[in-house]
């Protein structure tokens, strides 16, 4: 069977979350706001996302200056050049942003990324940051980026689906998928709902798993 692997990005190809940190070292206090609006669910995330990213006021230079600090996270190289020899189809699905998605994956070589798909969130800066979401689900509005739609799209077409994430976007999604790698926030999900997985910390983990 064919396999595919739909990989979160922030905090799990990634050591930190970029997007929260973006938002909590860069924008004030006023952040927190937004924030509790959503946990409250009384706001999605595009709703919540805009008012944060609002606040943010360094432009895309200053701000890929700024991801100079973030790394990938320890086996991703490996874990590619794994993949891409056993012919796996490769998913970034984020919830984050293209502009710092494609920053930070400037530290790949063309070879290792010509196989991956990056289906994320667009910011884009003119006099401000101005978001959008192709990948959202209007009748859901929790997560910019649908990402169960994803995987359930691809298992439609007859992949085996692995699924690797460590947040609350990846919830909904990884349900959908024959096996999940979790940590942080999504491993305690899998753990209260009694959902079977494997725990990981890094992408080494998981090539001792497949």
């Amino acid at each position: 069977m064919k396999k595919a692997f739909v990989i979160d990005f922030d905090g799990t190809i990634t050591v930190k979350d970029v997007g929260f940190t973006i938002v909590q070292e860069l924008s004030g206090e006023k952040w927190k706001e937004f924030n509790e609006l959503r946990a409250q669910r009384k706001i999605g995330t595009p709703e919540c996302s805009r008012g944060q990213w609002s606040l943010v006021n360094h432009n895309e230079e200053d701000l890929k200056n700024y991801l100079k600090k973030f790394s990938l996270n320890k086996g991703f190289k490996e874990f590619l050049k794994f993949a891409n020899k056993n012919s796996y189809k490769l998913i970034i699905a984020s919830d984050g942003y293209d502009v710092y998605i494609n920053e930070i994956l400037k530290e790949l070589t063309k070879e290792e990324l010509e196989n991956i798909h990056i289906l994320c969130n667009k910011a884009v800066y003119n006099k401000g940051w101005k978001l959008s979401f192709p990948y959202e689900n209007s009748k859901c509005n929790l997560c910019g980026n649908c990402k169960k739609k994803i995987v359930k799209d691809l298992k439609d077409k007859g992949y085996e689906m692995f699924y690797v994430g460590d947040g609350e976007s990846d919830k909904c999604a990884c349900v959908y998928a024959d096996k999940i790698f979790a940590k942080s926030f999504l491993k305690e999900h899998c753990e209260e709902k009694n959902i079977e997985y494997k725990s990981f910390n890094d992408f080494f983990d998981i090539l001792k798993c497949i």
